[in-house]
């Protein structure tokens, strides 16, 4: 049977959980026994007793536990046996973000992550670092309440499991989180361009894939650079709150910048490398950016996909969604095309394959996403949650162009007129949280 549970409170007993026999069976328990209850990282000694007097799924807790261990009764809740313990749960922490001033507004945004509870149940709390109380290990946030459908704030354990939503977490605190509850923090990390670059060229499944890439140490590194491709991009290390350049040598003696972001573009003319150098100076600061070969160049038609990447319930990788803008098969007259699914057909059309060609290409496009989420792994971080952006140049040429693990928006697949998929993405981070925190 399946052990979910509505728990009441029991108010004349103390120290004690009493389960219906069948619910009690099912978890090896066939006679008066002690155990220990488990909520998040806070646990309670208590005996086990068995009534048929309660509902086949009915649980009572004596109200010491149910007050010590701060147990939400509102919730839908498992309870599952694991040695000793007794555990109920899932207990999962949504990290959003350091101050809890700053993350009330985003819980409207957050309720999407539990559309579909039924299918999750268990305690879901939003919390931030400013209300974590590290000598009691309890934390401050806003619980879900499924039956008023509401955030409620509260106090209670640190949770069995987190998914980290905010890049404003320091290592130290992770490293806290993780001597209390162990390795069950998911996108715990934050890695920038360089280093994520770094690890997939020394990778044999990927490393085809990536663009010539440099830091940029200093003008010169850039001046070099642009001398063997005239049309090159700069990034900054971290994507937050930073814009992307488009650098191009028209001639020997003239250049173009272009930011990315407004598509604003000034026209230099130098005659000699030092002049050059203090261009360069004015926009980029020495080691705080990245310069790469541009994929897509002008006269040559590539289309970008976004590839959502996130684990399931089994801990598997898989491609829950792609995206790519408008109609790809005719060449764009600068129009902004809308974002659409990208299917089988974009491929054939744009690649002009056969069918057979075409699925061939579509599939390998997606285990190149799951290639470089794996690859990302391997640089000891506990990945969960990405978007790998790859592009397709018309000759069939196929470049990874960007890697977004820090919270990647997955409202894309809304723009693109999936609301169903919108949500399976949402429920799937959350069924991977859930299996981390025991269920």
């Amino acid at each position: 049977m399946e052990n979910v549970i509505l728990l009441s409170r029991n108010t004349s007993n103390r120290g004690i959980l009493t389960l219906h026999p069948k619910l009690a069976e099912s978890m090896g328990i066939t006679q008066i026994t002690a155990r220990k209850i488990r909520f998040g990282a806070k646990t309670y000694q208590s005996i086990v007793d068995i009534s048929d007097e309660l509902p086949l799924n009915g649980a009572s807790l004596s109200e010491d536990i149910l007050d010590m261990l701060n147990i939400p009764q509102h919730c839908s809740l498992e309870i599952k046996q694991n040695g000793n313990e007794l555990q109920i749960g899932p207990f999962i922490g949504l990290l959003a973000g350091y101050y809890q001033s700053s993350i009330k507004k985003y819980l409207d945004h957050l309720r999407d992550y539990v559309l579909l509870y039924r299918e999750i149940k268990g305690a879901i709390l939003v919390f931030s670092l400013d209300h974590v109380d590290k000598v009691n290990q309890l934390v401050t946030g806003y619980l879900y309440n499924p039956q008023t459908k509401q955030w409620e704030e509260g106090t209670y354990p640190y949770p069995a499991s987190i998914f980290v939503m905010t890049s404003s977490v320091s290592s130290a605190w992770i490293q806290h989180f993780k001597s209390i509850i162990g390795n069950v923090i998911f996108n715990d990390f934050f890695l920038n361009r360089w280093s994520i670059h770094k690890k997939l060229a020394s990778s044999i499944g990927v490393k085809c894939y990536l663009p010539d890439t440099n830091l940029y140490g200093s003008p010169q590194d850039l001046y070099y650079f642009l001398k063997k491709f005239p049309n090159l991009t700069v990034k900054p290390l971290n994507s937050a709150n930073r814009h992307t350049y488009r650098v191009l040598l028209k001639d020997a003696n003239s250049l173009v910048i272009t930011n990315l972001s407004n598509m604003e573009s000034k026209n230099y003319r130098f005659s000699n490398r030092d002049q050059a150098y203090s261009i360069f100076s004015k926009y980029f600061k020495e080691g705080e950016n990245i310069i790469q070969e541009s994929i897509d160049v002008t006269g040559y038609r590539t289309i970008t996909v976004r590839f959502i990447t996130v684990k399931n319930y089994s801990g598997e990788w898989q491609v829950m969604g792609s995206f790519t803008r408008g109609d790809q098969s005719i060449k764009n007259d600068g129009r902004l095309l809308p974002i659409v699914k990208f299917e089988k057909e974009i491929v054939k059309e744009f690649l002009h394959q056969s069918d057979l060609h075409a699925s061939l290409t579509y599939e390998e496009l997606n285990h190149i996403a799951v290639d470089t989420v794996n690859e990302l792994e391997g640089m000891g971080v506990h990945l969960a949650n990405a978007a790998v952006d790859i592009t397709v140049g018309e000759l069939g040429d196929i470049w990874i162009s960007e890697i977004d693990h820090c919270n990647p928006a997955h409202d894309i697949a809304l723009v693109a007129g999936d609301p169903d998929l919108y949500y399976e993405i949402l429920k799937t981070n959350m069924l991977y949280g859930k299996k981390l925190a025991g269920f």
